[in-house]
């Protein structure tokens, strides 16, 4: 049976104290909304726990997601809709046919055309508040901090290891949060990494296929990959995180959600360094 997640109030307070230090080191204000737009997010201010507030920190807050494919096209979307403030996209492939089962970002107009390109071009289609840019280009070892540089949140989208891996590296030398997801065949998984407040990456060591084209059934990226939106909106309009500490598995062919916790490993490389 699924567990619930259990508000915890300290964790509510670390993440808003903590997101605001780190807007105060970068020298970024918090902006103020639009009558425009003070509308369109009405439906998120007037949320309990929400408000003008958070709207605007989020309105404030730059993020990468790595991918832009089926889990990044769910997560993409819903972060402009919610209104993020600047969203940069990182992906070196091409749109092929295979992909339009999943990514629901692309059309069979698009095939042979760089997604990342294309990403940005339609997702400037759902909001114009927010800032888009795409770079189309493999994350290595040479550019993953320059391409992180500046923001408050990552997100692994990337459904690769070795992607996941240069942002967890990146994530930890930041000091800010990485919402990690992977989809293959009916399951899903999702948690979020913190330096100092949990376990990274490295540390949970998470079982997951190496076949880079998993099976897989075409909702799954949508399912997670709002999940991925909603942890990140939680993140920067300054509630707490919900997984930190935990994965949560959804198993498509039963329809069930489980956590499982993680713990930090006192001899973690990346969390020492």
């Amino acid at each position: 049976m699924a567990r619930r997640i259990c508000a915890r109030p300290s964790l509510f307070l670390i993440s808003s104290v903590a997101l605001l230090a780190l807007y105060r080191r970068r020298g970024i204000a918090i902006s103020n909304l639009s009558p425009a737009e003070v509308t369109r997010y009405e439906r998120q201010i007037t949320l309990d726990g929400w408000g003008r507030e958070a709207q605007e920190r989020l309105k404030s807050s730059h993020v990468l997601i790595a991918g832009a494919g089926g889990l990044a096209s769910a997560t993409a979307l819903y972060l402009m809709a919610g209104g993020i403030g600047s969203l940069r996209i990182v992906d070196g492939s091409r749109v092929s046919l295979a992909d339009l089962n999943h990514q629901v970002l692309f059309r069979e107009r698009d095939l042979g055309k760089p997604k990342a390109a294309i990403a940005e071009r339609r997702l400037k289609e759902i909001n114009p508040f927010v800032t888009v840019e795409s770079h189309s280009k493999v994350l290595s070892q040479h550019n993953v901090l320059r391409l992180t540089a500046n923001c408050h949140a990552l997100i692994d989208a990337s459904n690769s290891a070795g992607a996941g891996h240069l942002l967890n590296q990146a994530a930890a030398k930041q000091h800010i949060p990485l919402v990690h997801a992977r989809v293959w065949a009916m399951t899903g998984i999702i948690t979020t990494f913190w330096r100092g407040r949990g376990p990274c990456l490295a540390c949970a060591a998470l079982e997951t296929p190496e076949n880079r084209h998993p099976a897989l059934l075409s909702p799954l990226p949508g399912i997670m990959g709002a999940l991925q939106a909603l942890e990140v909106l939680r993140l920067l309009g300054g509630l707490e995180p919900a997984l930190l500490g935990q994965v949560l598995i959804f198993n498509g062919d039963q329809f069930i959600f489980t956590q499982k916790i993680i713990q930090s490993n006192p001899q973690c490389p990346i969390c020492a360094a």
